[in-house]
């Protein structure tokens, strides 16, 4: 009888440092979960990176949309253009009232 106490504690034990030990279970499901967010951020930072080196490949071999970047970044105009600002945008128009 004594002896299945001691066994029944052990067993007992053994769970509990199982799941709440150092490298518990919860531990375990805490890590995979950070590793979900870290990967999760890891993809959208490649996808940036990959919308960025396409924006600089068109800002090196596109002049006109280097101007383009140039003057809406500061609010400059083309002769032939009228500059209307709404709120935080700014919108380009040209002579013949078409938008840009």
């Amino acid at each position: 009888m004594k002896a299945g106490l001691i066994y029944f504690a052990l067993i007992a034990g053994l769970v509990l440092y199982l799941f709440f030990g150092h490298n518990g279970v919860l531990k375990y499901r805490e890590l995979v979960g950070l590793k979900n967010t870290y990967e999760s951020q890891i993809m959208e930072m490649d996808s940036k990176i990959r919308s960025l080196q396409k924006e600089l490949e068109l800002i090196k071999k596109d002049k006109e949309y280097l101007e383009l970047l140039i003057r809406k970044e500061l609010n400059m105009r083309s002769p032939d253009e009228d500059i209307y600002i709404m709120g935080n945008e700014t919108v380009h128009s040209n002579g013949d009232n078409r938008s840009n």
